[in-house]
């Protein structure tokens, strides 16, 4: 088949592969209106016409979007980094099996704060038993939920040396 296929903005006649323009499931040639070429420049123009705040608060629109995405890859990488075992989990998961309360101080922990910020006290942080950064796993059998004071008054001891430690000064 020796079909030619014109772009719309160079106006160049060339053949209607895949080796010249885009795949474009919707339309009826299954290729994109512009060559590659010109798709490329396009996209360029786009780029370089956004505003470096523009840039930023698309970025953060689309991070607010999948925020359950960026978590993932973020514990994944981290635990790549520390050389631990990795399982694929999510909050709300961990949340169905050991519930909404700290495993620290055991008080309802508010799923409605933010994450950082004022008022972040009392905000669902995940804290690993074993700390990865002393060999813990970054599995549901390490990893429960707590408060971001808690998690922060731990720091980076295990959950028998916490309570060690929390009998010292109570």
């Amino acid at each position: 088949m020796n079909t030619k296929k014109k772009c719309k903005k160079c106006s160049r006649e060339l053949p209607a592969t895949l080796e010249f323009f885009y795949e474009c499931k919707i339309r009826k040639s299954g290729l994109r209106s512009l060559c590659k070429d010109c798709f490329k420049q396009d996209r360029l123009d786009h780029l370089a016409s956004m505003t470096p705040e523009y840039r930023k608060a698309m970025k953060k629109a689309e991070v607010g979007r999948n925020r359950h995405v960026y978590r993932e890859a973020n514990r994944k990488r981290i635990a790549k980094d520390r050389g631990v075992y990795h399982q694929k989990w999510t909050e709300k998961e961990l949340l169905k099996i050991y519930g909404s309360d700290c495993y620290l101080c055991h008080k309802p922990i508010d799923l409605t704060l933010p994450m950082q910020g004022e008022g972040s006290q009392l905000s669902l942080w995940i804290d690993h038993m074993v700390p990865t950064s002393r060999g813990g796993s970054n599995t549901l059998n390490n990893v429960r939920p707590c408060h971001r004071v808690c998690n922060q008054a731990k720091y980076n001891l295990t959950y028998e040396e916490y309570l060690d430690k929390a009998d010292e000064l109570w």
